[in-house]
Formats: structure tokens, sequence, C-alpha cells
């Protein structure tokens, strides 16, 4: 996305939406493929910019290495956190950008473009921060994002109420990429021990909670109710992401 056309969309969404946000639910990101072998100097030279234009006082950033899946290799890097008004208050500096630029266009040979988020909180369940995530993005059907989101509401009540340990974040893509009806469900991780089975299981707590028959039908909605997913692991780069105030 150009910075024109994230401009216009922020000013415009930022119209509809200030007056009734009221947590930090905004996040952006986006994926870069690196020039094979520049890797290394990439890391580098994004961990001195962090350093300089990032720090704790600063607009926060965070990076991660895609681990898994189709981009595997890749960089996501972005922003959590914010209210909407963050962006459109966000000053442009020069020097800053200009660096950035030269760092770009020296490591950088594909970007996905930038893409917004905003958090579910009723749908996620004891969010943290966490080394590592599974991110799985569901592309659902016209109309159906909501029953997924129902779904997710439910479950997490469920592991509230069976004290279940497990950690999960739900987003619902705003913007960026083919982000039409997109809900992004992301799964804490301390290690890839976490890749585990979880215990108790996500039936287990839905049986406990609502009964067998109830989960039957939930699995049944769910799967009818998205047309394809996409599944990869992030692994946090600390020197490129922004420390904890």
């Amino acid at each position: 996305m150009s910075k024109r056309i994230s401009g216009i969309f922020i000013s415009l969404f930022l119209c509809a939406s200030i007056f009734a946000q009221e947590d930090p639910i905004v996040a952006s990101g986006g994926y870069s493929k690196i020039y094979k072998g520049k890797e290394a100097s990439f890391e580098k030279a994004v961990s001195s910019h962090v350093a300089e234009w990032h720090g704790p006082e600063q607009w926060p950033t965070f990076a991660a290495r895609v681990m898994s899946g189709s981009r595997t290799g890749q960089y996501f890097m972005g922003t959590s956190n914010h209210y909407w008004k963050d962006y459109a208050d966000r000053k442009s500096i020069k020097s800053h950008n200009d660096e950035w630029k030269k760092i770009v266009d020296r490591h950088v040979e594909e970007q996905g473009g930038m893409a917004f988020f905003e958090k579910r909180l009723d749908a996620s369940y004891n969010d943290r921060s966490a080394p590592m995530w599974e991110a799985v993005y569901y592309y659902t059907k016209p109309g159906k994002r909501g029953t997924m989101l129902e779904i997710l509401r439910k479950g997490a009540d469920a592991s509230r109420r069976v004290r279940f340990k497990g950690s999960t974040g739900v987003y619902s893509q705003i913007s960026g990429g083919d982000q039409d009806g997109i809900l992004m469900v992301i799964s804490r991780m301390d290690s890839m021990a976490d890749m585990a089975i979880p215990s108790p299981t996500i039936k287990e707590r839905w049986v406990k909670v609502y009964g067998e028959k109830a989960f039957n039908q939930a699995v049944k909605d769910w799967y009818g109710s998205f047309t394809k997913s996409e599944s990869e692991i992030l692994k946090v780069i600390p020197e490129m992401t922004t420390p904890s105030n």
C-alpha cells in the first residue's frame, strides 16, 4: 500500500471510529523478502535503525522471521497496541525515512505491502507477548467471519472456565493485501515444544462447558465458514524489536 493511499485510508477510518475506540487494538505490519545472502546485513541494519529511531519512548516496532509455510525465510515487521489516532498523529521525519529507504533499497527483493488489523478482545484469550507464535490466516466466506468470531468467543469463554494456560490473539484484517474477510488467529509460543497437542484439548474444553453436541455443531460451522487457510510459525528477533518498558 502506498503512503498516500495508506494515509487516506487511515484518515477515513479515523473519522468513523475515533470517538468509539476505547482500547489500543490496532496493529499493522507487512512481509519482506530479502535478497539471498543479505539476511545478516539486513538484520544488522534494521537493528541499528531500531536502536536509533524506535526506542521505548518512540514509535514501537517488532520484527519476526518466518520459520515455516510458504513465506519461510521472510521477515514480518510491524507495530501493535495502537489507537487509530496514533497513526494520524505520527510525524514524518525525513532523516528516518531516508535511512529506512536505504535499508530497503539495499536488501529487500520484494515487499508484500502494509496490512492493518484490529484485535478482537472478546475472542482472544490470555494474550501476551511471546518469543514465537503460530499465525493462521482464514479466508472467510462472505458473511461468515462473524460466525467464526462467535465460535472463538465461546472458545475463549470455555478456556477461561477451565483455566486453560494457553494464549491466543484474534485479529480481523481491515486493510491491505487480499484482506476481504480475513481472520487471523495467533497462538503464542515460548518454544517449539508448545506445538504439542494442548491439555486440555479444544474438544475437551468445549465438551466440558457446552456439551458434545454443541462442540460437533461448532466444528461443522467452523469448517463451513472459510475457503482456505494458511499457517506459519514466526520467531521474534529481539534486536530488531523495540524493548519493552
